[in-house]
């Protein structure tokens, strides 16, 4: 105990600390160049991880993980920004007693719906969660995927169909980085979601999870992928989708992006956008003296 408690303190008085930040840019373009976006810092007994925007009521809403230090666990929040970047303060919206992140959202029949992944829950399945105020009010709604535990899982929906990505550990031994599933359905509200043929669709750590929704670029659909060889957050790739369908998919990458155009970044994972607001996170090296 004397031991541990020595540790601590010796951690506790390390003159940095790494912490996940959210960035922003508002632009009509979707933007890569991340030098020129805004920082939006949370205090430090906090970080804020995996941006996900919704343009409604014209207003541009990030959902994004929190994750509290003293809990040491996640749960998911909201915050608007204005067309110069500045943002409200983040009000809590989903919690459960495990982890949450990576809030994948998305519109049916003019209603809104959440998913994350199964990782951290002990029943392994995904959870849908149904909005009944936009953007504050998120409630438990139904199960789909069951028995698989997914990661970062991403809804698409394409050709008359709706696609859930996410990363799985489907052999014994491999990270859950390292394989992406693909899974099918008529109905997003469905149960019945049907795996595809040639799962693992990505076996590569380096370009198998996903870093956010699926958009479209220059004619192109784009699926960004994170990089986790060697360290989580290495940085994420743009991947432009062939093919895609219920016996095919194929795909072809395109650009890598690293945590690179600032000194003190040591991570980088998610890229969303939406009408003009593209957001990201990035892991920087920050001062606990101011």
């Amino acid at each position: 105990m004397k031991l541990f408690k020595k540790i601590k303190s010796k951690i506790s008085h390390f003159p940095y600390f790494y912490q996940w930040i959210i960035l922003v840019n508002m632009n009509n373009d979707i933007s890569t160049s991340f030098l020129k976006f805004k920082e939006i810092m949370p205090t430090k007994d906090r970080f804020w991880a995996d941006p996900f925007v919704i343009y409604k009521d014209q207003k541009h809403h990030i959902f994004f993980e929190e994750f509290l230090n003293s809990q040491n666990k996640g749960h998911l929040s909201v915050m608007t920004v204005d067309n110069n970047g500045n943002y409200t303060k983040p009000v809590k919206i989903l919690e459960r007693d495990y982890h949450l992140s990576y809030p994948s959202i998305f519109e049916f029949q003019n209603a809104w719906y959440l998913i994350h992944g199964t990782i951290h829950n002990s029943k392994s399945y995904v959870e849908l969660f149904k909005c009944n105020n936009f953007p504050f009010q998120w409630k438990h709604d139904r199960k789909l995927i069951i028995d698989i535990p997914l990661v970062d899982t991403t809804m698409f929906f394409y050709n008359k169909k709706w696609w859930i990505f996410a990363c799985s550990a489907e052999n014994n031994g491999t990270s859950r980085s390292e394989e992406l599933m693909l899974f099918y359905s008529d109905n997003p509200l469905s149960a019945n979601w049907i795996p595809h043929p040639l799962n693992p669709i990505v076996s590569d750590i380096r370009n198998a999870r996903p870093a956010g929704k699926i958009f479209k670029m220059n004619n192109k659909i784009i699926r960004p992928a994170q990089n986790c060889f060697q360290v989580y957050g290495n940085g994420f790739s743009f991947n432009e989708i062939i093919k895609l369908n219920e016996n095919e998919y194929e795909e072809k990458h395109l650009e890598f992006f690293k945590p690179d155009w600032k000194n003190g970044l040591i991570g980088l994972h998610t890229f969303n956008y939406e009408k003009g607001c593209t957001v990201i996170d990035a892991r920087i090296k920050r001062s606990r003296l101011n």
